[in-house]
């Protein structure tokens, strides 16, 4: 784990929701793998007061890319910040998805922001199916941003106004049906809910699987103890225990965990 200043390669948004901004870190780099995170302060005063978690989205070299939307006053800020700017960087944290899971064919199910994680293993990684959700048009990624994706990539949007109409189960079920239980292994990244949906269709059918649970982190290191997910270990925190857990560490629903 590397704690430095990096200088902001470029910062731009790649479609009407999302932005992509890039850096260079030769010690964050060759750690780095799909599912871990990086804590970024955003300024070097107290405002925003805490660093800001944000999933590996592409690591070329020593090229760093993390993909965000505007959620509140800290990614605000983030989205201003020009190409020459600096940021604070630590990193990589976490721990990651599994890379190996052959025989079983791997299928990654991504919603909204939660995609960064998951493309990032889907280039490094084999993967038969990539399911996308999101909630209209206005939210799919650039052709050029999933060229690298091993694997068929399949969209759902809530308003039908590209791919499948419907949330991103609907293709996970259309899969699941052609296949033997035993034969897939699922890894999701998203909303609570959508995971929560991914996980209950797992469960009803044996199959095994992972899931990014990004609780709200503060201090990213385990010491605040802000970020807890409740497995059947008890409370672990999402930053140092996670965010990538097994299906079978979960306990309860992932809606209700705070």
């Amino acid at each position: 784990m590397a704690d430095e200043v990096v200088k902001i390669l470029d910062n731009r948004k790649v479609n009407e929701k999302y932005y992509k901004l890039s850096f260079c870190s030769h010690e964050i780099a060759r750690g780095a793998q799909p599912g871990q995170f990086l804590h970024i302060q955003i300024n070097p005063t107290l405002d925003p007061f805490w660093r800001r978690p944000f999933s590996f989205y592409r690591v070329d070299g020593d090229e760093i890319e993390i993909l965000y939307e505007i959620l509140g006053h800290g990614t605000a800020m983030l989205a201003q910040k020009q190409a020459g700017e600096v940021l604070k960087v630590m990193g990589p944290l976490g721990k990651p998805f599994r890379k190996a899971v052959k025989p079983k064919k791997r299928i990654c199910v991504a919603g909204g922001v939660g995609l960064p994680p998951l493309l990032y293993l889907a280039e490094c990684e084999d993967v038969d199916f990539f399911l996308i959700g999101a909630k209209s048009r206005s939210e799919v990624m650039p052709d050029s941003e999933l060229e690298h994706i091993k694997g068929t990539v399949m969209y759902s949007t809530n308003d039908g106004s590209y791919g499948v109409k419907g949330y991103v189960t609907v293709l996970l079920e259309q899969i699941l049906k052609e296949e033997r239980p035993e034969d897939v292994f699922i890894q999701t990244c998203g909303p609570m809910v959508m995971m929560q949906a991914v996980r209950d269709l797992a469960e009803a059918r044996y199959i095994k699987g992972e899931a990014s649970v990004d609780e709200t982190m503060a201090c990213g290191l385990g010491v605040c103890l802000g970020c807890m997910v409740k497995t059947h270990a008890g409370w672990l925190p999402s930053c140092t225990e996670g965010p990538v857990f097994d299906f079978s560490q979960l306990q309860g629903s992932l809606i209700c965990q705070t």
